[in-house]
C-alpha cells in the first residue's frame, strides 16, 4: 500500500510519524530481550556443566597408586583361568616351573632364600622385588606357609602370587580364586589379601576369600579375627570406596553386576571345611552346590529340563571322592537320578 503524504494533513503526517517511531523502538527491545535470553540460556547451560564437573572431580576418589604387587599381576598370565592346567604349579621369579605333587605343602623360609615343595628344597636367591605364584588346576588343592608364617590353602581352579619376603611396613598377596588364610599375627605389618575387585586387610586372623572371576559374586567369610573389606564402587559419573568391618561369624558378599556389598552372620565354618578336605553346606541352593562341586571334582554337570536349580540343601562331601561315589551321595542328598559318564567327567542329574 502506498500513502500519498500530500493529501493528508499535518496532525495525521504526526500521528504516522509517531506509530513509526514507536514500533522501531519495539522492535529494537524485542530484539535486545532476545539476545539478553540467548546470553542467558549459554550462560546456564556453561553454568551446568561447570557443576557437573565440580561434583565429579569432587565425589571421584583420587587414584592410589598400584603397589609393585598388583602391577606384576595385571601384566603376568598367572592372573589366567586355571581350566587346561593339569599339575599345581609353582612358578619362581625367573619364570622356572616346579611341578607340585598334590599332597605336597610349599613352605619357605624366614628370609626367603629357600622355599621347600615336599621333599625337595629349592634356593630361590631371592630378593625384595621377587614374586612367586602357585597356580592350582580345578580338582585339585594345596597348602603354602609364607616366610612370615601365615598359611594359605588354595583351593581348585585358584593362583596366588606372593612376595619371597615381605619387606616395607605391609604384607600383601593377590588372590584370582579361593583361599583360607591363617594370618600369622604382626600388629606392625597388616596383611592385604588383593583381588580384582577389592581387598580384605587383617591383622592376625582365619578367614577365606573366593573371588573366582566367573561367579557373580565375591564372598569374604571371618572365622576369627577381624578384616576390613574395601570395595571401589565404580559408577558412571564417580567411584565411591565402600568399607565394612567384620567381626567373626560374618560373611560379606560383592555382587559383581548390581555393585553392591551385603554383610550377613551365617555357618562359616562350613565355608572353611574345604581346607580339612571336606564340602559341607548348609541350605544352600542346588545351583551354588552344583557350582562348586564342579570346580573341586574339575567335572561337568548336564542338568535335565525340570531340574529345581533354586531348591536349598544341606550335606557333606570328602573331596576326595571318585565320580561314582560323588554321584551316589548327590543322589541321596538331593532325591534326584544322577548318573555318571567317566570319560568325558560328566554327572548328568535330573
Amino acid at each position: 500500500m502506498q500513502i500519498n503524504f500530500n493529501k493528508i494533513s499535518n496532525d495525521e503526517k504526526d500521528s504516522l510519524k509517531n506509530q513509526i517511531r514507536h514500533g522501531l523502538i519495539e522492535l529494537e527491545q524485542k530484539e535486545t530481550r532476545r539476545r539478553k535470553k540467548k546470553r542467558l540460556i549459554a550462560f546456564s547451560a556453561a553454568a551446568s556443566v561447570a557443576l557437573l564437573a565440580g561434583l565429579f572431580l569432587n565425589r571421584t576418589p583420587v587414584s592410589k597408586p598400584k603397589t609393585d604387587l598388583e602391577l606384576f599381576a595385571e601384566k603376568g598370565a598367572t592372573t589366567e583361568s586355571n581350566e587346561d592346567l593339569e599339575d599345581i604349579s609353582l612358578v619362581l621369579q625367573d619364570q622356572k616351573t616346579i611341578a607340585v605333587q598334590d599332597s605336597s605343602i610349599i613352605s619357605y623360609g624366614k628370609n626367603g632364600k629357600k622355599v621347600t615343595v615336599g621333599e625337595l628344597a629349592i634356593n630361590t636367591n631371592s630378593n625384595s622385588a621377587s614374586f612367586n605364584t602357585v597356580r592350582v588346576p580345578y580338582g585339585k588343592r594345596t597348602q603354602i606357609v609364607l616366610t612370615d608364617g601365615t598359611t594359605v590353602w588354595l583351593n581348585s581352579g585358584s593362583s596366588l602370587i606372593y612376595p619371597t619376603q615381605f619387606d616395607g611396613s605391609i604384607r600383601e598377596v593377590y588372590l584370582t580364586g579361593e583361599a583360607a588364610f591363617d594370618v600369622a599375627h604382626n600388629k606392625a605389618k597388616p596383611f592385604f589379601v588383593k583381588t580384582k575387585e577389592c581387598n580384605v586387610r587383617v591383622l592376625g586372623t582365619v578367614f577365606n576369600v573366593s573371588s573366582y572371576p566367573e561367579d557373580e559374586t565375591i564372598q569374604t567369610a571371618l572365622l576369627q579375627g577381624k578384616v576390613r573389606i574395601t570395595y571401589n564402587k565404580k559408577g558412571l559419573l564417580s567411584n565411591k570406596e565402600i568399607q565394612e568391618d567384620l567381626t567373626p561369624g560374618m560373611i560379606a558378599t560383592i555382587n559383581k553386576d548390581q555393585k553392591q556389598l551385603k554383610v550377613e552372620r551365617k555357618d562359616v565354618a562350613s565355608i572353611l571345611s574345604w581346607r580339612e578336605g571336606y564340602f559341607t553346606f548348609k541350605s544352600q541352593s542346588l545351583n551354588t552346590i552344583l557350582g562348586k562341586l564342579s570346580k573341586y571334582y574339575k567335572i561337568e554337570f548336564i542338568k535335565g529340563e525340570n531340574l529345581n536349580l533354586d531348591a536349598n540343601y544341606s550335606g557333606s562331601f570328602a573331596l576326595n571322592e571318585n565320580l561314582n561315589s560323588l554321584a551316589s551321595t548327590l543322589a541321596s542328598i538331593t532325591n534326584n537320578n544322577c548318573t555318571v559318564n567317566a570319560n568325558q567327567r560328566t554327572i548328568t542329574i535330573k
